[in-house]
């Protein structure tokens, strides 16, 4: 016992100094972040930490929580309903103390993502993750609308980053990116990167996990269930178009450049998945070079690419591509200051800044205007072609090495 307390003794510092940076900037730009928030009195308009709460009180209630509105701005619950199972005791105590619950865990998540992607510990990884909610948009926004984007970005992080890869854990690797794949669809995409780069067993645990907790779902909430998945077949959302220049997906940028219609849409989303697949390939090809900080931001930022609706806030993956090309880097030149580029756009987030939006003005835009709205998505696709191209050009190059080396037979 006296052992164990003098470790937390000595560990208290160094997790002040990680912390403390981190939630001040949280807690100081909260209630900025979203309009109708206020310093003083103090008041944050996470508007999205109150959808969830609104579906978990029309679940108890018995209502559908696919018909659950905000008042004022009437965003609907687009999850999975095992999402507002999981979300339930959300309705245990005052709005305000979930809030501050919902920053410090969103911020601890981040926290861990950076520790485990080797960001030094102590009061670097504190400063680095106060910078990252202060400067870079998806961060900032995720803490300010209560969203779960970190926490969902961290569940995936530990399962292929553990703290000790040979040691044996609790919960097995691949069962928090089960978990993180049912309550939000995109991160299965690293079930088939588990496969990829032959961590069969983290992506079995996965589908397991997958699939436990969205029986759940079908048992307590069928009704909710049955329409989740219907009207994901149909395509129907219960959000606000893939025109919106808040959408960074490439389903969002070919229907500012052509047309919101059906046919569009379905050739963006086949093209989204072919990229997407491509950029998992690419990903398991660098992973295998030691490139795994790399690799998993930039599957991360492929789903993002992939689904119909990304909007800005989804894009946390981000911070790691940035870290993993700031920091040493085995890829190319012109590989490192594309992703840079890329992560930096996507910090900025511009489009949302200085274009109009809202009420389908994307429809309307200049050539200009959709080259601001629609360079990130272009930037993410043509990185991960390039990188493609490279990749094959390595493999062909080595091929035709190991066949020059073979000696040739002499009669």
């Amino acid at each position: 016992m006296s052992e164990l307390l003098h470790r937390v003794r000595a560990a208290l510092p160094r997790t002040a100094v990680e912390w403390v940076p981190a939630l001040v900037v949280s807690f100081v730009l909260l209630p900025l972040v979203i309009v109708n928030g206020h310093m003083w009195p103090y008041s944050a308009n996470t508007v999205d930490l109150n959808v969830y709460r609104l579906a978990v009180q029309d679940m108890v209630n018995g209502h559908d929580i696919y018909l659950t509105s905000t008042p004022v701005d009437n965003l609907k619950f687009i999850y999975p309903p095992i999402a507002a199972i999981l979300m339930t005791p959300l309705l245990l105590g005052p709005y305000i103390v979930w809030q501050i619950i919902w920053t410090v865990v969103g911020t601890g998540a981040l926290l861990s993502v950076l520790r485990r992607i080797k960001v030094p510990r102590g009061l670097a990884v504190g400063v680095v993750a106060a910078a990252l909610v202060l400067a870079m948009e998806p961060i900032r926004t995720t803490m300010g609308y209560g969203q779960v984007n970190t926490m969902l970005m961290a569940l995936v992080v530990a399962d292929l980053l553990p703290d000790d890869p040979d040691k044996a854990r609790r919960i097995p690797r691949g069962a928090l990116i089960g978990l993180a794949a049912a309550i939000k669809l995109t991160p299965l995409l690293f079930v088939v990167f588990a496969f990829l780069i032959v961590k069969h067993r983290v992506a079995i645990m996965a589908i397991v996990s997958f699939a436990f907790f969205t029986g759940i779902a079908w048992i307590l909430l069928p009704k909710e269930s049955l329409e989740y998945w219907r009207s994901l077949g149909k395509g129907e959302v219960n959000t606000a178009g893939p025109v919106y220049v808040g959408n960074q997906s490439i389903s969002g940028a070919m229907t500012r450049w052509f047309a919101e219609d059906r046919k569009t849409v379905i050739t963006a989303l086949a093209i989204g998945f072919v990229i997407a697949g491509i950029a998992t390939l690419v990903a398991a090809w660098w992973w295998r070079r030691g490139e795994k900080v790399f690799a998993i931001g930039l599957v991360g930022l492929a789903t993002c690419l992939a689904s119909p609706l990304s909007w800005t806030h989804h894009h946390v993956w981000a911070a790691i591509l940035l870290i993993a090309v700031t920091t040493s880097s085995t890829l190319p030149r012109w590989a490192v200051w594309l992703s840079r580029a890329w992560a930096i756009w996507i910090a900025l987030c511009l489009p949302l800044a200085v274009l109009p939006y809202g009420g389908h003005k994307e429809l309307a835009y200049t050539v200009g205007q959709k080259l601001v709205g629609n360079l990130g998505p272009t930037l993410g696709s043509v990185l991960i072609l390039a990188l493609a191209g490279h990749a094959v050009v390595r493999i062909l190059s080595a091929r035709s090495a190991r066949s020059v080396a073979m000696p040739v037979p002499v009669d």
